[in-house]
């Protein structure tokens, strides 16, 4: 994880990077600003590794002013619940025509720690680094929605380079309930697959195992189902399940311990205003 000193780097670098977009227009500086805080317990496992179903209990915060906004987790869609989904991270969200949207953002990225696991002893660890995103989506039909996002390392930690794309669909069961419903896939250069997925010769070679190399291609389907429930002006209780499905080149490597995973998660949140 990164340090406190470098998350503030990352605000200030995303700040100066949207501003100059909008300099000429002031008026979003008399925008109230929205936050949320909240909390979910989250139970899930990863592909890389073997460790047993986790479950943690995972804060959740949001604040925006005008175009700008900092968030985690899922808090960035539920401070404006029933509306499109939004970046999280450090970002900027802007409207380009009336059915698309298109954001930019800085993320964390926590890398990957094997810790003491025996079984991957000798293999490096992935570093935290930061990821910037440019992220846009459209609506179509009543309930349609495409989106797609491409990523990068931003601090140069052999990180590379991420496309995704997904199609969802919002089930309204009521103005204050519905369901997001969503597929999507990631694909990955070379550069990032490799160092999430493969073993060098020169690791090889120092742990005895065999090289593993991989080339630019997809890493995963996804499918999920969102439900969220506006309770009030200030209450939303959310909960859903997301499913992995690795493929391709990573779904054949040695660090891959799930070639199908999940995450189950429930939560509830407060939004106001300052």
């Amino acid at each position: 994880m990164l340090s406190t000193k470098h998350q503030w780097v990352a605000a200030l670098v995303a700040g100066s990077v949207v501003t100059p977009l909008w300099a000429a227009d002031r008026d979003w500086l008399t925008i109230e600003g929205d936050y949320l805080i909240g909390a979910s317990v989250v139970s899930g496992n990863g592909h890389v590794g073997d460790a047993p179903v986790s479950r943690d209990f995972k804060p959740m915060w949001a604040f925006q002013l005008g175009p700008f906004r900092v968030s985690r987790s899922r808090a960035a869609s539920l401070m404006q619940a029933g509306r499109e989904k939004l970046e999280t991270g450090v970002s900027a969200d802007f409207g380009i025509f009336e059915d698309w949207r298109a954001s930019v953002s800085l993320r964390v990225d926590n890398g990957r720690d094997f810790g003491d696991d025996p079984r991957y002893a000798g293999l490096p660890d992935v570093r935290s680094t930061l990821r910037w995103r440019v992220s846009t989506g459209f609506s179509f039909g009543d309930n349609w929605s495409w989106s797609s996002s491409y990523d990068r390392d931003f601090l140069g930690r052999n990180g590379g380079s991420r496309l995704s794309a997904g199609l969802n669909y919002r089930y309204p069961i009521n103005e204050m309930r519905y369901w997001d419903l969503g597929v999507g896939t990631t694909w990955g250069d070379r550069t990032y697959l490799q160092t999430t997925y493969g073993i060098t010769p020169q690791t090889a070679a120092a742990t005895g195992r065999a090289p593993y190399r991989l080339g630019s291609g997809l890493e995963n389907l996804r499918l999920g189902a969102q439900y969220t429930h506006v309770l009030s002006d200030h209450w939303v209780l959310f909960g859903g399940l997301d499913l992995s499905r690795m493929v391709s080149a990573p779904a054949g490597s040695p660090l891959v311990g799930r070639k199908t995973t999940h995450t189950l998660s429930a939560g509830i949140a407060f939004r106001g205003k300052r």
